[in-house]
Parts: structure tokens; sequence; C-alpha cells
């Protein structure tokens, strides 16, 4: 098997993004660039050097037509609506010329390789200190649903990546075969959390599915009431007309590069290599 450089990556991932882009252009869904491929929209034209995914993000009711509707030859959408699926959020999914192999598993008997993430955005408290209550609630729910999708992998997978700390837990929980069960219930606590306020229903808004950024995402909606045209990699995609704040409240100043030693690619747990032709 040959496995995609970050080039290719890139490149193959940037074909779905375009697709995506066409359809809900064509639909009128509301998306925009997110997290590190809206810094590299801004900040480089194009992907970070070292980025090797792309994050576009959409209001919920738009996820949801999105969801429900987006279809395209060789590409597949799998979302929290499959119940065989690990994570929050959708992916879609080059299924034609790429697969892929992850210790950090998605969903049973996942088939695909590159793809690109979509994110729902969800409706939040006006009340910043009510909203960060929640967030820190509902992080050890998400938090350990990462610990039960890694109790998921194969024995020789955890055996060969985890520290020692982390491998007697994880082997505990995969041999008591509690894990997929528990996987789920924390799983539907972070979703049904997720959908409690409605997009718009209140003045702020926060990507509740992946809760790394903790309070920092913690959004106004007149910053996502419309979308600009922006340059990347030479083609125009959308973002968010308030993308300088929103970024702003997660990263700072996001046009100061990292330290060099924090240049990586970011999903080293998965290998992604070219289908045999």
């Amino acid at each position: 098997m040959k496995e995609l450089t970050l080039k290719d990556i890139q490149e193959q991932s940037l074909e779905i993004l375009q697709t995506i882009h066409d359809f809900c252009v064509r639909e009128d869904i509301r998306y925009s660039l997110a997290y590190g491929t809206l810094i590299g929209a801004i900040r480089h034209k194009g992907f970070i050097p070292w980025d090797d995914d792309i994050d576009i993000i959409m209001p919920r009711p738009d996820y949801e037509r999105f969801v429900a509707s987006f279809s395209a030859p060789g590409l597949d959408v799998v979302c929290e609506k499959d119940k065989d699926y690990y994570l929050n959020y959708c992916r879609v999914i080059d299924t034609v010329r790429t697969d892929s192999t992850t210790v950090l598993p998605i969903g049973k008997n996942y088939k695909g390789g590159v793809w690109v993430d979509v994110f729902p955005a969800d409706g939040v408290s006006d009340d910043k200190e009510e909203f960060a209550q929640n967030v820190a609630r509902v992080k050890k729910n998400w938090m350990m649903q990462l610990r039960y999708r890694f109790s998921l992998a194969s024995f020789r997978d955890i055996l060969r990546t985890c520290g020692a700390k982390d491998l007697l837990i994880l082997l505990a929980i995969k041999l008591s075969g509690q894990g997929r069960k528990k996987l789920d219930v924390n799983n539907r606590i972070v979703r049904e959390n997720a959908v409690r306020i409605p997009y718009g229903s209140t003045r702020h808004w926060s990507q509740l599915c992946v809760l790394d950024d903790g309070v920092r995402n913690y959004q106004l909606c007149e910053d996502f009431e419309s979308t600009l045209d922006a340059d990347f990699e030479g083609r125009t995609f959308k973002i968010m007309n308030g993308y300088d704040r929103v970024l702003r409240n997660i990263y700072g100043d996001y046009m100061q590069l990292p330290p060099e030693n924090q240049r990586q690619p970011k999903h080293g747990h998965a290998t992604i290599f070219w289908k045999e032709r």
C-alpha cells in the first residue's frame, strides 16, 4: 500500500471541499471554513503548510439539511445518526481513491480514506457563566467517549500506542466488554446537550460536539449572520462574516505562527493510502 503524502492529502481533501461548496451554493446551505482551515485561508490563502485535514462548520439548521440531502459520486457521508458511527459530527469521506487505517476508530466497520469534517454550530446561553458551567460538565462526557473509542481499537494498536497508565485503563475497559455500551451513553449525553438550545434562539453559539476549545469557543450569532468569499489554494470558498473575532476568541493572535515544534499534522493516529488501481 502506498501512503499519501501530506500534499496528496491536501489535494484530495480540497477536491472534497469543492464538491461540498458547489452543493451548498446550489442548495443555499450556509457554511464556513473553520478552525485551522479558516486560519489557513486568512493567514496563508490556503492550507496551513503542515495541516492534514479540512474543517468546515454550519449552523445547526443548515447542518441538518446538509446531512439529510448531500450526495456525490465517490463520497460517503457518515454522521451521528448512523448507529455504528462513533463521532458527534458529520464526515464526508472519499471511498473511491483512498482508504485508511486508524488506531482511534470512528465507527464499526468504517471504510474510507481522505475526509472533510463538518461541524454543527449550536445555540448556547447568553449568560457566559452558565455556558462555562455547561461546557465543564459535558466536557467530561466528551473526554470519556474518546477513551471508550480508543478501547474499541485492536489489542495490538492499544499495546503499541498507549503509555503505561492509559494502557491499564484501556485494557480493563476492553476486557470488560463494556466499551461500546459506555461510548454510546456518553455520546448520547454530548449530542442531546448540543441541541438543547436551538441555534438563533439566543445571541450566542458554540460548537459543542468536540470540546477541546472549551469556553474559548463562545461566539456571537451576528458573526455568522452571513458569509464572505475567501481565497483558498486559488479557489473561492465561504467564511463567516465575523471570522476575525471568532478566531481571536479561540486562538488569540492567530496571525502569529506557532513554535516550530508545534507545526505538525494533527491526525497522526490515521494512515491514509491509495487504493490499488
